[in-house]
């Protein structure tokens, strides 16, 4: 279940890593400011990503970093502080004038300086945080060129605390598997051989418990691994009960077979490009070959709007569902927006960000049963062909509950609500595989006082089915308005933004929400 961060709060009860994860899957541009006592720290972000950091402590500035870092001596940092104190200058500047420093020594110090800075809010055990959306000053930002993914794991290292890190995880009989969403899968994390045999054992059967006592690490570095995985997402707690019960058929089979898949994955030989024992998290054959360059980058994006999905994917039209995927992971692993901070990169990357989503929703709709993604086509070749024999059982049912959601449908634009949800709950029980099926007789339940709860379950279930669909996102997030639960309503709402940027309703809906709720 989708849960609502608040964007001012206490460290102690927002722990800053859900609030990172927050603020990029939201894609937030602004700055975080973070206060305890008296030192004040600030995160930059664009678009998600953190570019850049601050700090009023002494010690974290840079001038005092470099000193004791021994990269520069004492008569180098007084005579450009002194020279800072006359003029003005950044100090960076300064050092690179005077020529204590290269410009290629001074893009590193600032680098690891913003860093350090991040990093160190990760040992914070309480603190003031505010989040403000804002466009960032240009001329004050250099930014960074690190990936998210290997910056947390790096601030969660940071953890040494045994009982810190048990409690932050949930309890050892949790049974955890691998995550089915591509935007966390295919983020850029580096590790060692033992860390990613660990990875290996993550099975959808397999507690915590049981991978501490099988892992090859030392149980503390176990435990920061399984915290940083789950924090990123790409492994997550397995449903049970009600949840997994309402899962439909084909999803589970996605599921199994993505898990199958990932293993191979990771079971693959060591990389040709091994630097210092580490490797990819996942290799994918094939996915070096695509040229990633920022012509070819832009190229790609220019001519996004002539392709279907099949050519999205480089795919000829019929391709088999193991092709859909191959072709799919090797491009989304390419693309991934996290993978590119390159020196060269930082124009293409918004370019990256609509690319990787616009792979993502071609793969969603090319992985869906035929009939499903062809629903219009194969409506066409009936109408033209009557069947010569009885179809199987199957294929009745998937008529029958078409029929029906077809029936539901034109009552509730009828205003027919008692028709509506008759039509739509058959239709959902004869096919409960069909995410348009639940959103459509989630929003008639909407419109039931006594049954919101139930409308906000069907809707759930269609977002877990498509949760590319931005619409369904926007008529959840109505229903919670309606609730009063503010917070959740908001987050559907950016949710329908982040899959369909230029949807006018959810625009207004977050617009009015941030005004009246949370003002700056």
């Amino acid at each position: 279940m989708t849960q609502s961060v608040p964007l001012t709060g206490r460290l102690s009860e927002t722990p800053l890593l859900v609030l990172l994860r927050t603020l990029q899957h939201g894609r937030k541009t602004g700055i975080l400011t973070v206060r305890r006592n008296d030192q004040t720290r600030l995160i930059y972000f664009k678009q998600g990503d953190m570019v850049f950091a601050s700090s009023q402590y002494e010690d974290d500035r840079l001038g005092v970093m470099l000193l004791k870092e021994g990269k520069i001596t004492y008569v180098q940092y007084e005579t450009s502080s002194r020279v800072l104190n006359e003029t003005k200058k950044k100090h960076g500047t300064i050092l690179v004038e005077q020529g204590f420093l290269t410009p290629k020594e001074l893009f590193q110090a600032v680098n690891a300086q913003v860093k350090e800075i991040i990093l160190s809010l990760f040992t914070w055990l309480d603190g003031e945080y505010r989040f403000n959306e804002q466009k960032l000053p240009a001329d004050e930002v250099s930014p960074l060129r690190i990936s998210s993914g290997e910056l947390i794991y790096e601030g969660i290292r940071q953890i040494t605390d045994f009982a810190r890190l048990c409690r932050l995880l949930p309890p050892f009989d949790t049974i955890l598997r691998m995550s089915t969403d591509p935007r966390d899968l295919f983020q850029s994390v580096v590790v060692t051989p033992p860390e990613r045999q660990l990875l290996m054992l993550i099975d959808g059967d397999r507690t915590i418990h049981d991978l501490l006592v099988a892992a090859l690490l030392p149980t503390i570095h176990t435990l920061q691994l399984i915290y940083f995985l789950m924090a990123i997402n790409i492994i997550q707690i397995k449903p049970t009960g009600d949840a997994e019960e309402h899962a439909g058929d084909s999803q589970r089979r996605h599921q199994l077979e993505l898990e199958a898949f990932l293993a191979e994955a990771i079971k693959l030989k060591k990389s040709e490009d091994e630097k210092d024992g580490r490797v990819e998290l996942f290799e994918i054959v094939g996915d070096k070959n695509v040229d990633t360059s920022p012509r070819a980058i832009t190229l790609a994006y220019e001519t996004l709007g002539e392709k279907d999905h099949y050519e999205v994917l480089g795919l000829a039209r019929g391709a088999s569902a193991s092709e859909i995927k191959m072709a799919y992971f090797k491009l989304a692993k390419a693309y991934h927006p996290d993978r590119h901070y390159e020196p060269g990169m930082e124009a293409v990357h918004p370019m990256l960000v609509t690319l990787f989503d616009r792979l993502t929703q071609a793969y969603h709709v090319l992985s869906q049963e035929p009939i499903q993604r062809n629903n219009d086509e194969v409506k066409a070749v009936k109408k033209r062909a009557p069947s010569s024999g009885r179809s199987d059982e199957s294929d009745e049912r998937e008529e029958q509950a078409a029929e029906q959601c077809q029936r539901g449908e034109e009552a509730l634009l009828a205003g027919n609500l008692k028709e509506a949800i008759t039509c739509l709950e058959l239709a959902v029980k004869q096919d409960d595989t069909k995410a348009r099926y639940h959103a459509l007789l989630g929003q008639a339940l909407a419109h039931v006082p006594n049954r919101r709860e139930d409308a906000k379950g069907e809707l759930r279930l269609a977002i877990e089915l498509d949760p590319y669909n931005a619409d369904y996102h926007i008529v959840l997030g109505l229903l919670y308005l309606e609730m009063e639960a503010i917070g959740m309503a908001l987050v559907q709402f950016e949710e329908a933004l982040r899959w369909d940027p230029s949807n006018a309703k959810a625009k207004e809906q977050v617009e009015q929400i941030r005004d009246r709720y949370f003002p700056a």
